[in-house]
């Protein structure tokens, strides 16, 4: 296999990661480039440009931000070999055969390997971004791949070219959320095989609880984008399950009921939330509320 390994970055020192995956590239014998794009970061971009001094690697650096869809466009653009192997800056291989886990899967369309989180949260303030994360994604491959599609993240995942080529990230969504869900369906009205493996990466630089809330509430609002562009509307909301409760409350006629609630009980969701013990089951209302306001618009 012929791998390009993309890498966008947004403010984190890269360094380790990518010594880390050099010297599995090379342990693995494979042709192979890590190819590193900089969204216009204000930390860490002239540590990471020296990077490029190593064999292997490229450092490409963005004058504007240009959001998480475009720049795994550009990188694609920009990828040299026939396999991609995407993932996020904020963290590092759970195996040390991480890299040739991925290899032995040549000739799959689409392969995810997964999330995993550290045993305990950074500090209290993080509390809820690292919950989520351990209740929510930190998932099993043989669960994944139950709903193969469904399940698609960008965070960690290896793509043909080919394929890629045909079926790119939205560039019209801009900040955090959901695009990746958008990507997923994409695969699989083209008919692209999802398969998912146990082979994780750990998520370090997860956000704090105040910024994963503003983030999330983004999210919502490109689901409500999304859901206007999808083809096949009754699919889309089965494989969401906050869309599937927004339409119980569409049934019932609730939602601009729901909206109005949700502004009156906004401060006391933050407040559980940004706390040490935030509930996800209040996070889920708090996601499903400010989707019937974007609804009730």
């Amino acid at each position: 296999m012929e791998l390009s390994i993309c890498i966008p970055i947004y403010n984190q020192n890269v360094t380790s990661l990518v010594s880390e995956l050099r010297a599995q590239a090379l342990r693995a014998d494979c042709l192979f480039e890590i190819l590193l794009m900089d969204d216009a970061s204000t930390s860490f971009r002239e540590t990471n440009r020296r990077l490029q001094d190593w064999e292997g690697v490229r450092f490409m650096a963005l004058s504007k931000n240009v959001g998480r869809s475009a720049i795994r466009n550009k990188l694609a653009d920009e990828a040299l070999y026939d396999y991609l192997l995407f993932m996020d800056c904020d963290v590092l291989p759970d195996s040390p055969n991480f890299l040739e886990n991925y290899l032995k899967m040549e000739g799959h369309d689409v392969v995810v390997g997964g999330y995993k989180y550290p045993d305990q949260p950074i500090s209290d303030a993080y509390m809820l971004r690292w919950r989520y994360g351990k209740k929510r994604e930190e998932r099993s491959a043989s669960e994944r791949n139950r709903k193969p599609n469904d399940s698609f993240s960008t965070f960690n995942f290896l793509i043909k070219k080919s394929i890629f080529k045909e079926v790119r990230f939205d560039e019209s969504l801009r900040g955090y959320g959901h695009e990746d869900t958008f990507f997923g369906i994409s695969l699989k009205e083209a008919g692209v095989k999802v398969s998912h493996i146990d082979n994780p990466l750990v998520h370090l630089g997860y956000d704090n609880s105040a910024v994963f809330l503003e983030k999330s509430y983004n999210s919502v609002h490109n689901l409500w984008t999304i859901y206007g562009k999808v083809k096949d509307k009754e699919a889309f909301v089965e494989s969401v399950k906050l869309l599937r409760y927004y339409k119980k409350l569409e049934r019932s006629g609730l939602v601009s009921l729901f909206a109005k609630l949700h502004g009156y009980a906004n401060s006391l969701f933050q407040s559980n939330l940004l706390g040490k013990s935030p509930s996800l089951f209040l996070f889920d209302f708090y996601k499903l509320g400010t989707l019937c306001v974007c609804a009730s618009r």
